[in-house]
C-alpha cells in the first residue's frame, strides 16, 4: 500500500475543488427537480442527470482519496457551501447575507489552514 502520509501538491487541491464543484451541481439539479411534478418526464430526466452527476463525482472522489489523506480531502468538502451560495444567488435569486458570507469565509480560512500544513512546497 502506498504511503498514506504523502504530501500532495497544489494541483491535487485544485482537482479536489473541481470535484466538489461537480458535486455542488448535484444540489442545483435537485432544486430544479424539486420544482417538477413527481414522476413527470422532466422530473425523471432531472433525477437521471442528478444520478449521473453523483456517479462522476463518486469516481473522481475515489481517485482523489487514493492520493491524499481522507481527513484533509473530506474537510475540503465544505467548499460546497460556497458553491451552494453562489448557485442559489445566481440561479434561484436567494439572498446573500453578511452572516452567510462570514460563515463561509470562516470555513474557507479553516480549509486553507488545514491544507497549508499538507501542501508540498
Amino acid at each position: 500500500m502506498k504511503d498514506q502520509k504523502r504530501k500532495f501538491q497544489i494541483k491535487d487541491i485544485l482537482m479536489l475543488q473541481i470535484v466538489f464543484f461537480i458535486y455542488s451541481i448535484n444540489s442545483v439539479v435537485a432544486k430544479f427537480a424539486s420544482a417538477q411534478e413527481p414522476f413527470s418526464l422532466n422530473f425523471i430526466l432531472l433525477y437521471g442527470l442528478e444520478l449521473c452527476v453523483l456517479g462522476v463525482y463518486a469516481i473522481l472522489w475515489q481517485q482523489l482519496i487514493k492520493r491524499m489523506e481522507l481527513s484533509v480531502a473530506y474537510s475540503n468538502k465544505a467548499v460546497v457551501l460556497l458553491w451552494a451560495m453562489v448557485f442559489g444567488a445566481l440561479l434561484f435569486k436567494e439572498q446573500i447575507t453578511l452572516t452567510k458570507v462570514a460563515g463561509i469565509l470562516l470555513v474557507i480560512v479553516g480549509i486553507v489552514v488545514l491544507n497549508s500544513e499538507e501542501v508540498k512546497e
